[in-house]
């Protein structure tokens, strides 16, 4: 049936085709004209499909019922536990945390230098340490006469320190003795002197104790105390005890920090030094305040300096602010400060030990303290930092030579004192090329105003330090150091007139080869160019000295 169907439909496709073309024969009259001649072609043929396409529009979906049945698999896995690795670490280097040094040299008899420490410890640290220098030689004066310039030093300490969780408590005990000759005299006189005469000796011992915490977060307040006990004898029957107690609490919020110190220092002297006691009591209250760049503190410092039945108030402002321009390459500082310098006779001892036995000191008033300056690094190997301050002091001491207790040698010091306005100009830079390479200077420059005296007595207006050290291959050390100092002024006569202590330059250089990682050996050159220039009025120092030794450690 279909077979049919498909016939007639392809007989009446073929009239109908045939008729409309013989009637379209009928109705077209055209006229054709041939340009070239003809050229019959035969048009591409398609094959007519011989099976018709039949779309069925109905469709069945058929109904599907899914069963589900639940069933555990058994996978049949068992775990087995990894062992866990081991860290192989790298082992401690051995630590040489003691040594003993031994040395002997031109001016030097003997020198002995001992340090001793625990080992590698998380709960404490306890050691000690020894030196003795003694020196026999001789200064060479202006008139080319060598005296007897020697000297002798003992220092003994022990130290130690117990870390608890959350704070530290150290300890120390030392002794120390000094000995000292008036050797100076005005050349101009003759004059002898007899060893024992010229003698001075300072016997000290030190004894102190601090307790400290050391919390880094701001939910605790930090604190500290501590006390230390000076005891100082000279060879003149003079003493002082000095007994010190200071502590001080800070709390740290969000961006602020607020605090508190107190210091109370007491001197008691005998007779031959001073008739009554000192006691300076210090309490500074401060607030600090910090950005991301900036930081700011303020307070006050408040001293009173009782002497006897006399009592002095002193108020100081203190403030301080810095900003970090340039992520630690530029920091400019200014700030105000002020405070009430101490000396007691170990202090002044210190500084000049051929000051006349017993002589007392009073106390110096830092009125006021105006500075400003920029610090910061270059890069990651130099550091440098420029200050220029402005002070206002009261009741500086200065050394002048003492004609009148001396028998006219002038050979010992008494102390004067005067307000002046002081200009200190300061500036460092640390280089640091690499770990084995290290450079620093060091220069101040000072412009006194005086009041009453006509020069600032034995106060340099210039001094420059220059150190280096070079580490060649952990094998060869080699050390040196430049020290220049400026211009001073001293009174030969203890009258308006005065004199002049030249300007020096001191080079000194040193090298020490490590046989071994526990035996090396030094060897120190001092003075290079052999200047016997005077670091005190009527007292030159030693030319051109060497020092040689061994180390070792253990």
């Amino acid at each position: 049936m279909n077979r049919k169907i498909f016939i007639y439909i392809h007989i009446i496709a073929l009239i109908g085709f045939f008729t409309e073309t013989l009637y379209a024969q009928e109705k077209l009259v055209k006229e054709v004209q041939v340009v070239k001649p003809y050229e019959p072609t035969i048009s591409d043929a398609y094959k007519i499909t011989h099976l018709p396409k039949i779309t069925d529009t109905v469709k069945m979906v058929p109904e599907i019922k899914y069963i589900l049945q639940t069933k555990p698999m058994n996978i049949g896995y068992t775990i087995n536990p990894i062992k866990p690795a081991k860290m192989v670490g790298e082992p401690l280097s051995t630590l040489y945390n003691s040594y003993v040094k031994v040395g002997v040299g031109t001016k030097v008899l003997p020198m002995i230098e001992a340090y001793v420490n625990n080992k590698r410890s998380k709960d404490y640290s306890i050691g000690a340490y020894y030196k003795f220098l003694n020196s026999v030689g001789q200064a060479q004066f202006d008139n080319n006469e060598k005296e007897f310039a020697g000297f002798s030093d003992n220092d003994l300490r022990f130290f130690g320190k117990k870390f608890l969780k959350n704070s530290i408590i150290s300890g120390e005990m030392g002794l120390m003795s000094n000995t000292r000759y008036f050797y100076g005299y005005e050349t101009s006189i003759d004059t002898t002197f007899e060893k024992e005469d010229i003698k001075q000796n300072y016997l000290s011992l030190n004894l102190g104790a601090n307790y400290k915490s050391n919390y880094v977060d701001s939910t605790h307040i930090n604190y500290e105390f501590g006390f230390n006990l000076d005891y100082i004898k000279d060879n003149f029957e003079n003493d002082e005890l000095e007994f010190k107690v200071e502590g001080g609490l800070n709390k740290i919020f969000s961006s602020e920090m607020v605090g508190v110190d107190l210091v109370i220092d007491h001197f008691s002297t005998s007779e031959s030094i001073d008739s009554v006691n000192n006691t300076i009591i210090q309490i500074k209250p401060w607030l600090g305040k910090f950005g991301g760049q900036w930081r700011v503190k303020a307070g006050i410092n408040t001293f009173s300096d009782i002497r006897g039945d006399n009592s002095k108030a002193f108020y100081y402002p203190v403030a301080n602010f810095e900003y970090d321009i340039a992520n630690h390459y530029l920091i400019p500082y200014a700030g105000v400060d002020g405070k009430l310098e101490i000396n007691n006779f170990q202090r002044i001892s210190r500084i000049n030990p051929f000051i006349v036995p017993g002589t007392a000191v009073i106390n110096t008033d830092h009125k006021i303290i105006l500075y400003g300056g920029i610090r910061g690094n270059f890069n990651s190997t130099t550091y440098y930092n420029f200050k220029v301050s402005y002070s206002l002091i009261d009741d500086m001491p200065f050394f002048i030579n003492d004609f009148i207790n001396t028998d006219s040698a002038g050979n010992q010091f008494g102390v004067v004192y005067d307000d002046i306005k002081l200009v200190h100009y300061f500036g460092e830079i640390s280089v640091s090329p690499s770990e084995e390479l290290v450079f620093h200077v060091k220069a101040n420059y000072r412009e006194y105003e005086m009041t009453n005296e006509t020069k600032p007595w034995h106060k340099p207006s210039f001094d420059l330090s220059f150190t280096t050290r070079y580490n060649l291959r952990q094998k060869i050390v080699l050390k040196g150091d430049i020290l220049a100092i400026g211009k001073r002024y001293s009174n030969p006569d203890n009258l308006v007139s005065f004199g002049e202590l030249e300007s020096a330059i001191d080079i000194n250089i040193g090298a020490e080869y490590r046989y071994s990682k526990v035996l090396s050996g030094f060897l120190q050159l001092n003075n290079l160019l052999s200047d016997n220039y005077y670091e005190w009025s009527l007292y030159p120092t030693y030319g051109f000295n060497i020092l040689a030794g061994i180390t070792y450690s253990f």
